[in-house]
């Protein structure tokens, strides 16, 4: 009768995570739909992303108007090189919109969700298990990741975990395979694989003999600093001009919302990774990438650049925890208060809100899920230019959007557009209908105007019926 309630229980807390889970992707799919239909996506990186997958569909290049007008380049590998975009092809072929984009990061994180669950329950138990998987759900830099436009990088987060699973089970084939696959996310996720690999080499600490029976482990961690650098010095210029982004680290330096930021990260995590020293093999390459950046978005909340220091850290906080309670018998009671340490600030640090907070945290880069004013005119007007073969200048909040067509633009640098879409009720729609004024000669003249959207036509343009039929 014993052994049936200990396994009845234990049936309980799977259930329970994977309800959390679930819970966790229905609600973060939710609010990324939500966000598309209100167009609050205006970051650039959804439309970039849609249109080079729709690109790949036509033409067999990742190719996007942002980045050909911003750096030149035909191909999105010329900025980063992630070929785990081909696995998405197919999916996205299927559903060509940026909502497959959102659905598939909402799942993925999901996904990680239970990871965090499995992985923390093999060292600690189910039952502690779920309950920092409740914590991670609710982390609110996991979730930043999620709602901050769409990003392939999303994906690594729970393959990283599920590195750490195949680590603790001994399943070197399948570790080596998911390093390989982190490895092709992003050009700067060696430094994770690189990170995992040398701590587990070095678990039983720095020695000769550490280093020679895991000898494999540091193999792994050169070669991916190997790749890295063919990546970086060979692959992505052949595709454009050069890495551009190695000016973020030509004048490192710390100041005090970079030590606020590391400090309030991992009070997310109730201080759980910083308990364990070997932990900071594990965690000082992502750290230093993000604290020694010049961009100031890498060291904040809201935004995707912690996609690797958040499977980390949860990873970090197991293994520290683990020892915590084997050394300090009445541990449980100082964790409790260290999960509600990591609660308040997940809530006080969450990256969303209905509307622009009228004193924001200045850590904090909100999602908004005010609708943009016109919405409903504005996706009236979106799915009549969609069926158009008409090239289209836009603010960024339509371009995602409209990113299915080839010949979208949110700069008139170097284009004469067929049409131009604006939202005049917003800063950003006057400004850029400005920008078209300033940079390019041709005439447009007004076709169409209501709840602050506005059409214009290049002057001598033969329009399609259903578009004067708007009005």
């Amino acid at each position: 009768m014993v052994r049936l309630q200990f396994k009845t229980r234990l049936f309980t807390y799977d259930i329970t995570a994977v309800i959390i889970a679930l819970a966790y992707s229905l609600v973060m799919v939710h609010l990324s739909l939500l966000k598309f239909k209100y167009f609050r996506y205006s970051s650039l990186d959804l439309g970039i992303f849609t249109q080079s997958l729709a690109s790949f569909l036509h033409n067999g290049t990742f190719f996007n108007t942002v980045e050909w007008q911003l750096y030149g380049v035909s191909n999105h590998f010329a900025v980063h090189f992630q070929p785990v975009m081909y696995l998405l092809v197919p999916v996205f072929g299927l559903a060509p919109s940026a909502r497959t984009l959102l659905v598939i990061q909402g799942l993925a994180l999901g996904f990680s969700v239970f990871l965090a669950y499995l992985l923390a329950g093999r060292i600690l138990g189910k039952r502690l298990a779920l309950i920092l998987t409740l914590v991670y759900s609710l982390n609110s830099s996991l979730i930043g990741i999620n709602l901050f436009e769409f990003h392939p990088v999303s994906l690594a987060v729970p393959l990283f975990l599920l590195s750490f699973i195949f680590l603790i089970e001994e399943n070197w084939p399948a570790f080596l395979a998911v390093s390989v696959l982190l490895l092709t996310v992003k050009e700067d996720a060696f430094l994770g694989v690189v990170s995992i690999s040398l701590w587990w080499a070095l678990r039983e600490g720095l020695s000769f003999e550490s280093l020679k029976k895991n000898l494999c482990f540091v193999l792994l961690a050169l070669l991916a600093v190997l790749y890295s650098l063919i990546v970086i010095k060979l692959v992505i210029p052949h595709f454009g001009r050069g890495y551009i982004y190695n000016t973020l680290y030509k004048h490192p330096s710390m100041d005090g919302r970079k030590l606020a930021y590391f400090l309030l990260f991992n009070l997310s995590f109730g201080l759980l990774p910083l308990f364990l020293q070997r932990n900071w093999v594990l965690l000082a390459l992502p750290w230093l990438e993000s604290l020694l950046s010049s961009r100031s978005s890498q060291y904040s909340f809201g935004f995707h650049y912690s996609y690797m220091l958040v499977p980390l850290s949860f990873a970090a906080s197991v293994f520290a925890l683990e020892e915590l309670l084997q050394d300090f018998k009445n541990f449980n009671k100082s964790l409790a208060v260290l999960i509600v340490l990591a609660l308040m600030t997940s809530l006080a640090t969450m990256p969303l809100s209905e509307k622009p907070p009228k004193e924001p945290l200045g850590l904090v880069h909100y999602s908004t899920l005010e609708p943009l004013p016109g919405y409903k005119t504005a996706w009236r007007v979106v799915e009549v230019l969609l069926k158009t073969n008409f090239s289209v200048y836009t603010q960024p909040a339509f371009y995602p959007a409209l990113a299915t067509k080839p010949d979208v633009y949110v700069y008139p640098a170097k284009i004469t557009p067929d049409l131009v879409l604006v939202d005049m009720k917003t800063y950003r729609g006057r400004v850029y209908l400005k920008r078209l004024g300033e940079m390019v000669k041709a005439k447009y003249a007004r076709i169409y105007s209501k709840n602050g959207i506005v059409v214009y036509k290049r002057a001598g343009l033969e329009l399609p019926l259903s578009l004067e039929e708007l009005d």
